[in-house]
């Protein structure tokens, strides 16, 4: 197709960049609900992958240099899925890598998104909310990666494909500091991964959150009834 006719296209894209990554990102738990069997494959990872990998390249549109190694990344990723899928059963490393590093690569952009951002605004709020579900999916990975390299890292998991389903929701409940105690990191790296997980999280939600409600406070004080729905990202 011509570049003229894809320009406009990528360039819409790219306005509601955030709204299609939290959309993908949060397909996830709403997918996983009607197909339970895997979370890490299945039905459901068949669906919300592909819209991720479009989110998360719409997301580096501005970026030329990054959005080739997110790219890199994406394709390595579909095709050491497509191996394990049918051909090879034993790359589980390398496929945890190439998630951490494509997961990693989209939270770092969106908070450098965020950082740079000039006004506070709905799309800054829904930067927030990606970031932090983001911190949520590395910490999945870094979480599954512990458990295949040493079995038993984690007490109270399910088996088999159950245990990627509760290592999925352990993430989530250490980085919003819920802390039920159902599963508990047992090894020492486990417990360092925990820790420097739920960490980050912290620090986000103390910083970057914090600030993005103390500025839309100071904001509406200051201007009045805005409708904030600029965007002001670079």
């Amino acid at each position: 197709m011509n570049k003229k006719i894809l320009s406009p296209f990528r360039t819409r894209l790219y306005v509601y960049r955030f709204e299609l990554l939290l959309a993908s990102l949060l397909c996830v738990f709403v997918l996983n609900i009607f197909f339970p069997d895997n979370i890490y494959g299945g039905i459901a990872q068949a669906v919300y992958l592909p819209f991720q990998l479009l989110a998360a390249t719409v997301l580096f549109e501005s970026k030329r240099n990054l959005l080739r190694l997110v790219l890199l990344f994406a394709l390595l990723l579909v095709a050491c899925r497509a191996l394990d899928l049918f051909f090879v059963k034993n790359i589980q490393n390398e496929l945890l890598l190439l998630y951490i590093c494509f997961f990693g690569s989209v939270m770092l952009e969106v908070f450098r998104q965020i950082y740079h951002a000039h006004l506070i605004t709905t799309k800054i709020v829904y930067a927030a909310v990606c970031g932090l579900l983001l911190i949520g999916y590395c910490g999945f990975y870094i979480f599954l990666a512990i458990e295949f390299h040493e079995p038993g890292s984690f007490n109270g998991l399910g088996q088999g494909v159950q245990a990627m389903n509760d290592l999925f929701y352990f993430s989530y409940i250490t980085i919003l500091t819920v802390g039920y105690g159902d599963i508990t990191p047992h090894t020492w790296i486990a417990k360092n991964a925990t820790v420097l997980v739920a960490f980050t999280a912290y620090i986000y939600s103390l910083v970057v959150i914090a600030t993005i409600v103390s500025e839309a406070t100071r904001s509406r004080k200051k201007n009045g009834d805005g409708d904030g729905n600029g965007d002001s990202l670079s």
